[in-house]
């Protein structure tokens, strides 16, 4: 029982610190089909790993493989971020090492 309550309060803490902590330039907020926000985060943050796990994620869902995936998201009728398609917003974030991986994938 003390446990619990322990672990009531430990939550009850870390989410009142989670609604005050700062917001930095690097952090951005998702509007839209949220099943596809880790592409957008990964291009906005320029992480390459995290946009190869979202990839590798969606094989089977969006595509048979992750160059099958990648194709069809940036595709004319794609994904879009921030209405421009990911390429475009690579160039837009100054996401290089997201732009290199995307431009030479195609």
């Amino acid at each position: 029982m003390m446990m619990k309550a322990l672990t009531k309060t430990l939550i009850a803490t870390l989410a009142a610190a989670a609604t005050i902590a700062p917001v930095t330039a690097k952090e951005f907020r998702f509007i839209g089909d949220t099943q596809y926000a880790g592409f957008c985060k990964a291009v906005a943050t320029d992480d390459v790993r995290a946009l190869r796990a979202n990839l590798s994620r969606n094989v089977g869902r969006i595509a048979a493989t992750e160059r099958e995936v990648l194709r069809m998201l940036t595709a004319d009728d794609g994904l879009t971020c921030n209405g421009e398609n990911l390429i475009n917003f690579s160039v837009q974030r100054d996401a290089s090492a997201v732009h290199d991986f995307l431009t030479a994938r195609l």
